[in-house]
């Protein structure tokens, strides 16, 4: 159930407490903000120093409010908040907006800090937004609310931007506002001591106002939460995601600047991609997409018209296309047909369409409705020409009356031009929210964005038909080890863990002989690999503890006689002698690792010696359903390896992808494994893993 924020975000009082009609004071600042934009409502300067404040009765305290208020914005020396917010609590004042900053980002003095605050948040149930954050802003009618130290009030719209960086946000509002996105509300969290992110995607599910939902985030509150509102919220409102902190620099610049935890950004993406989340990497890719999905027209496949007066922005276009996956098909006979009956014989009629440049309103306006007829979506390219035979807007009322005959398919508009006769066509456009761009690259962008949330909102949740899990004998055998004091397992205890969760393990024997290999040479016949298990050996082919390729007895001989050496030289005391059928066919790697963050972290990509030097792998973050496992199969640049090759069948995606599903699952059930390594893991004739590393948490 989701808080109630709506006395946080349309409050009918405000106290601010430290306002001073000092000119450059935060809180005066923050005062004069909401004065300027119009709040309606009752207005409380906060500060012992004054009698009056802009015209306003000062009070002493919050506790000398003669009705208390709903909102509190605190901006006061550090060292002062903590007693303000308990003095809040005891009002019955529960909204605060903590301005100040000094707590977690500041180091160990401030960390000790934000613990007592967020003690307080909870014995007084407190909505805090902050510290360490810019403020808030409500710009719809109803509320006119700039309780922020902002320069920027936005036009009001249909999107919610919330912001875990003050200056960045102000910065991303002063692009919104050139580029005429409105935006209903701003939420800078600062350091998250009370309300997170989470909380505001729950409130924004059922508020009408917002359509689009726009994040900048440095990291994540609760993981598992995101994830859930995401898949929810996602179905209904497009969420665009900035997660800063790419590069290992900017991971620690990130959590310098917030005290926030960081993970790689390979997860990240992993993460937001499963979520159902759009992630944009920069401010202009943020601005492309939330102008795409203003209008929110999604597509329902990757098929696309190109339609333009300039021959080559259009092969730039078709480039471009191609690039993000997108098709740009050739067109039937009987749609060429129809557009050689209007368009002048040098005229090009493929696609893309290219109608030369004394291509006017009407030419637009047919073609247009012929390209809607023939694909999923539209990118109209219009430079307006040097000469004008007619004004601009007579193309654009043209090409709104053909959408307007196909309205569930996007047209994405390119004017290759900043001039006035461009600026007249995009503003009669704008009037009907259809999105324009002035480079072809851009407009593809865009289209690349509303077709991705089309798949990410029709994606299956295929449920694995694998055999039931037996989480009760799997945790036995971590538990026996953890009660002996390993955090490793040897070979046979990490294969039963493998098996009860329908995961297939290479056959293998232990052995201290050759006469005592003979029933399961018997059984599997040569090749054969021996290797030495033991719960403390890493890396056993560094070592020279792996031995492959054993042809015949003599061989085998020699292999058990050196591996009996090198348990003795090694000193590994547990050690025994492995034995296993060499299998063949595409070497694979299936792991996990825990994040700190996100849990059990899947990896897929090939495996054997080369998985190191060619880093060829792909992630997902548990639990990863059937689907979502395909998708990290098919997503590694190694890929048509595993489809028909060289006289090999092709790869049988259900089953692997079914094995990565169950291996997720086994990690949730087991939060005692810290690391899982199948390295190979073999699929061809026999699939099984073949090496298994299996590490547990220190204790």
């Amino acid at each position: 159930m989701s808080r109630d924020l709506s006395s946080l975000l349309c409050p009918r009082s405000v106290a601010v407490v430290g306002a001073s009609p000092r000119q450059g004071s935060v809180a005066g600042e923050i005062l004069r903000n909401i004065v300027r934009c119009g709040y309606r409502g009752k207005i409380y300067p906060v500060n012992p120093k004054y009698d009056r404040v802009e015209g306003f009765p000062c009070f002493q305290s919050v506790d000398a409010l003669p009705c208390g208020a709903d909102l509190a914005v605190l901006a006061v020396n550090r060292d002062l908040v903590l007693d303000v917010v308990q003095r809040c609590g005891k009002a019955g004042i529960h909204n605060l907006v903590i301005v100040t900053a000094g707590f977690k980002e500041s180091g160990e003095e401030g960390s000790g800090r934000e613990a007592r605050l967020k003690e307080l948040v909870q014995r007084y149930h407190l909505n805090v937004v902050g510290p360490n954050c810019m403020g808030i802003i409500n710009s719809s009618p109803g509320a006119s609310l700039n309780a922020s130290f902002s320069r920027w009030f936005p036009t009001s719209g249909d999107i919610a931007f919330i912001s875990q960086s003050g200056s960045l946000g102000e910065t991303v509002l002063e692009f919104f506002e050139e580029m005429g996105l409105g935006v209903s509300l701003f939420i800078n969290l600062g350091n998250r001591a009370g309300l997170s992110e989470n909380d505001f995607l729950a409130y924004l599910a059922a508020d009408g106002r917002v359509r689009v939902i726009f994040l900048y985030l440095e990291s994540f509150a609760n993981p598992v939460e995101f994830r859930r509102l995401v898949e929810e919220v996602g179905q209904k409102k497009p969420i665009v995601v900035l997660k800063a902190g790419r590069t290992e620099a900017g991971a620690a610049a990130s959590a310098s600047h917030t005290g926030s935890l960081a993970s790689s950004d390979a997860i990240v993406d992993a993460f937001l991609n499963q979520c159902g989340a759009i992630r944009v990497s920069s401010i202009e890719e943020t601005l492309t997409a939330l102008r795409a999905l203003e209008r929110g027209h999604i597509p329902r496949g990757r098929r696309t018209v190109i339609l333009t007066n300039a021959g080559g922005a259009g092969i730039i276009a078709a480039d471009a296309c191609e690039r993000a996956g997108i098709e740009v098909p050739s067109l039937p006979a009987a749609v060429k047909e129809k557009l050689a009956s209007f368009l002048p014989p040098e005229a090009g009629l493929g696609n893309p369409i290219d109608m030369i440049a004394t291509a006017d309103s009407s030419d637009y306006e047919q073609a247009l409705r012929i390209a809607l007829s023939a694909a999923d979506s539209v990118i109209v390219i219009f430079r307006p020409p040097l000469i004008l035979e007619e004004p601009t807007e007579a193309v654009a009322k043209g090409i709104l009356r053909a959408i307007a005959e196909a309205p569930d398919k996007p047209v994405i508009v390119c004017t290759l031009s900043h001039g006035a006769a461009a600026a007249r066509f995009i503003e009669r456009l704008a009037r009907e929210k259809i999105p324009t761009y002035t480079m072809p690259e851009a407009a593809v962008d865009a289209l690349s964005v509303l077709c991705r949330l089309g798949e990410l909102r029709s994606e299956r949740r295929s449920v694995d038909m694998g055999p039931k899990p037996d989480r009760e004998r799997a945790l036995r055998l971590v538990e026996k080890a953890r009660s002996e004091g390993r955090c490793a397992l040897y070979f046979y205890e990490s294969a039963e863990i493998l098996s009860a969760y329908g995961l297939p393990v290479c056959p293998y024997t232990y052995v201290k002989d050759v006469e005592g290999a003979a029933p399961f040479l018997k059984e599997v016949g040569f090749p054969l690999m021996a290797k030495v298990d033991s719960p403390g050996l890493f890396h056993r082919f560094e070592r020279g503890a792996v031995i492959p390729g054993i042809a015949n007895g003599e061989d085998l001989h020699r292999a058990i006689d050196h591996l009996i050496g090198l348990i003795a030289s090694e000193r590994l005391h547990r050690g025994r002698i492995l034995l296993q059928p060499a299998l063949f066919g595409r070497e694979l790697i299936l792991g996990m690792k825990r994040d700190r963050s996100f849990g059990p972290v899947l990896m897929f990509g090939v495996g054997g010696t080369l998985v190191e030097a060619l880093k060829d792998v792909s992630f997902g973050v548990a639990p990863v359903s059937v689907d979502q496992a395909e998708r990290m199969i098919r997503s590694i640049r190694a890929f048509p390896l595993l489809e028909a090759f060289r006289g090999q069948p092709p790869v049988e995606l259900g089953p692997l992808a079914g094995a990565l599903h169950r291996l997720g699952q086994l990690c949730l059930d087991l939060p005692s494994i810290e690391e899982v390594d199948l390295n190979p893991f073999i699929v061809g004739k026999h699939t099984a893993a073949v090496d298994i590393l299996i590490k547990l948490k220190e204790q």
